[in-house]
């Protein structure tokens, strides 16, 4: 049967094929998923989200809230996860930088021979002898090549030293979301804690003052006093209500923010060390603004950050520039051919090629054109960050200061409210006009602990934002172990000497980044290695989630 005979009877098929294809193709349509797979996907979710945490056993600390916060936090987990990916592509640049090793292998097969005739190269008449062939129609070929192109590593090592630098910037990004998760966090603590000392108190206020509400009313009723006196009291009664009730809503919203930030499942009651009547210290600051500027322009995220993306500027310059010379590629290979026609069946190849786009000549001016306007405005936004990030340090200072004021202030309005309503609860009688009196200085000295609470907070923060700016950490450099009780215990430490004015130098970086991939691959290995002495905090809350 000849090969067109053949061709020919499969047609059919392959027509129906080709139909059969094209309608399930259209067949297609969406499906979506349905309540059993959602509440399935759900349920595991909150498995991840929450399954890991550790329960709160006893009341909780604001070191054990930071650690919490550090170490199951999502958003923390997801920038340590992105600082993991960055680092394990170094991992990848080191075999882009190799040769490429090739090995291929192939079979084909002719329905028939690959016979030829020849023709007279003068006279232009076909040879009278039979058609010949030098190929057989099974074949076999397989190689295995070494190529390595020149211009490709010198691009490739260019973009390993970029993607190094970029891994750099995943840690300090991660350091920044760090820093403002524990803002946020130091902020949360203690309005959970004012939730925690008032709620009991807020409750008990409107309860009495809805007593004297109803009392006020009646008296109304009953004609007793005058209306207008008797409406005033109502009003300043209603006032008071509002006013708690307000306290109230606000307070009860608080536990929940701390709860989503140490990654509690809501709903969770959290029980905080901290008792209301324990006098909040006003923390400690040594550095004058001088100083806090020499720290920030050394350590902050931002400004390290920016660093780096000037040296992956400057790189990209230097690709522009090599990408304008010739390639140059060095190949050897070993070979094998299964046609038996041929004398060897195994043979070696070597060969050198050079390749030049000159097209790349015409657009050069403008590709080192646009890489040094990359680097001048890398600059200049160095520049300005460092500018924005002077101005940060003064008003962090600032705020820091004023917030301090401002809690002092509330501290001793809150005492003088506080004996107003214990000089009131004395002073009661059976008259609602003194019970009105109660309600009221019981709930100005509640809106005053609030306040006091509220500006101990601001003051937590500002200090949470000044330590920020200049780029000290709020957690160890590293620490023994990553489980709950040790990391908790560190920072507990670490922030008692932040307390006393003892700057240490940025976590797992002693003061200084690593200025090369091999510098951090050098780091990442010794980390490696250490695993029995105490590692980096960031590194290993990453290992450990």
């Amino acid at each position: 049967m000849t090969y067109t005979k053949l061709a020919r009877r499969a047609r059919p098929f392959l027509a129906s094929a080709a139909l059969a294809a094209l309608l399930s193709a259209c067949a297609v349509t969406p499906k979506p998923l349905g309540q059993a797979e959602l509440a399935a996907q759900a349920e595991a979710d909150r498995k991840l989200m929450f399954g890991d945490a550790e329960p709160l056993e006893a009341p909780l600390t604001l070191p054990e809230a930071i650690a919490r916060v550090l170490k199951h936090n999502l958003d923390q987990r997801a920038k340590l996860m992105e600082e993991a990916l960055a680092r394990g592509q170094l991992k990848v640049d080191r075999f882009d930088l190799l040769p490429q090793l090739t090995a291929s292998a192939g079979y084909r097969y002719r329905s028939e021979y690959n016979a030829v005739r020849s023709r007279d190269l003068f006279t232009g008449k076909p040879s009278d002898a039979n058609p010949t062939y030098s190929t057989d129609r099974n074949l076999f070929d397989a190689d295995l090549g070494l190529t390595w192109n020149i211009l490709d590593f010198g691009v490739g090592y260019y973009n390993a030293q970029q993607n190094a630098d970029r891994a750099l910037i995943a840690g300090e990004r991660r350091r920044r979301t760090a820093a403002n998760l524990i803002q946020e966090v130091r902020f949360a603590y203690w309005r959970a804690a004012a939730a925690q000392a008032l709620k009991d108190k807020v409750s008990a206020s409107i309860t009495l003052a809805e007593k004297a509400l109803a009392d006020a009313e009646q008296v109304e009723r009953e004609g007793l006093r005058d209306p207008v006196t008797s409406l005033q009291f109502q009003k300043t009664l209603l006032e008071s209500l509002r006013q708690l009730e307000a306290i109230q809503h606000e307070l009860a919203a608080a536990q929940a923010e701390l709860a989503a930030l140490i990654n509690v499942a809501p709903g969770t009651e959290i029980r905080l060390a901290v008792s209301g009547e324990t006098a909040l210290e006003v923390p400690g600051w040594a550095l004058t603004p001088r100083q806090m500027e020499e720290l920030a322009f050394v350590n902050n995220p931002d400004l390290r950050e920016q660093a780096y993306q000037s040296r992956i500027a400057a790189d990209e310059t230097r690709k522009a520039v090599l990408r304008l010379l010739p390639g140059v590629s060095l190949n050897l290979a070993h070979k094998y051919d299964s046609n038996g026609f041929l004398y060897e069946n195994q043979w070696n190849e070597v060969g050198v090629r050079v390749s030049w786009n000159l097209f790349n000549l015409l657009s050069a001016p403008s590709r080192i054109k646009h890489a040094k306007a990359l680097e001048t405005v890398t600059e200049a936004k160095r520049l300005a960050l460092r500018m924005a990030v002077l101005a940060q340090v003064h008003v962090a200072h600032h705020q820091f200061q004023a917030a301090a004021r401002q809690y002092t202030r509330a501290e001793q309005l809150w005492q003088v409210d506080s004996r107003l309503a214990q000089s009131a609860a004395r002073r009661q009688e059976l008259s609602a006009q003194g019970l009105i009196e109660r309600v009221a200085a019981e709930t100005a000295a509640i809106s005053a602990e609030l306040r006091r609470y509220q500006s101990y907070a601001q003051l937590q923060a500002a200090l949470g934002r000044m330590q920020s700016s200049i780029g000290v950490d709020a957690l160890p450099a590293t620490a023994a172990s990553h489980d709950l009780p040790a990391l908790t215990k560190a920072i507990a430490a670490h922030l008692d000497r932040l307390q006393s004015g003892d700057i240490s130098p940025v976590a797992g970086h002693d003061g200084q980044a690593p200025s090369s991939a091999d510098d951090l691959r050098a780091q990442v290995s010794g980390l490696v290695g250490k695993a029995s002495q105490p590692i980096p905090v960031g590194i290993g809350l990453m290992a450990a989630s």
